[in-house]
């Protein structure tokens, strides 16, 4: 799911960013877009800072050769976080003997492949998808799948990843065209 959230801290900037730009908002926006693609423990993967406000006075520390000048900041952040339960649509990006991987924006989940349909499935012999064993319907890379978050393992401090477990056996999931079919048939 995504999140907005309006964020206030001191950040330092270096005084050659701070000097460069007419507008001190604007540098402050520049030095926090460092923050893109991080996974906060928080606020899950920051997607995009849409703004920044300076809110007071930029501040030298007294010690410690420190060349930043720290100034309160507001900002707002677009993150996405997984919420176990709530369905998704993604693209699958790859397939291997353990399933699917569902590229869903700014994260990967993977599918394990009993997960994939409510019957057994064999992956294809050119390993760019699955097929049914009794319905011969496949999944390919490149499809676009609807699937529900069954599991979101929360990154650790030596590896920032999020893990995301998928399932696609639930009535009103797996491939869109499959779902289109079904929903015409009534």
């Amino acid at each position: 799911m995504y999140y907005e959230y309006v964020v206030e801290e001191w950040i330092g900037m270096e005084p050659a960013s701070i000097y460069s730009s007419e507008d001190l908002d604007k540098a402050a926006l520049e030095h926090l877009r460092r923050l893109e693609g991080r996974i906060d423990e928080e606020m899950g993967v920051i997607v995009a800072v849409l703004d920044a406000k300076i809110v007071g006075d930029g501040v030298i520390p007294p010690v410690g050769g420190d060349p930043s000048i720290y100034y309160p900041v507001r900002y707002r952040v677009l993150a996405f976080k997984p919420v176990q339960l709530e369905v998704v649509r993604g693209v699958v990006t790859r397939a291997d003997d353990f399933g699917l991987v569902v590229n869903l924006g700014p994260l990967d989940g993977k599918v394990h492949r009993s997960q994939i349909m409510d019957e057994g499935v064999e992956l294809l012999p050119d390993r760019s998808g699955f097929v049914g064993l009794a319905s011969k319907r496949e999944i390919r890379v490149g499809d676009v799948v609807r699937a529900r978050v069954v599991h979101v393992s929360k990154p650790s401090r030596t590896a920032q990843i999020i893990g995301i477990g998928l399932t696609m056996r639930q009535p009103y999931l797996g491939k869109e065209e499959w779902l289109a079919a079904e929903a015409k048939r009534g």
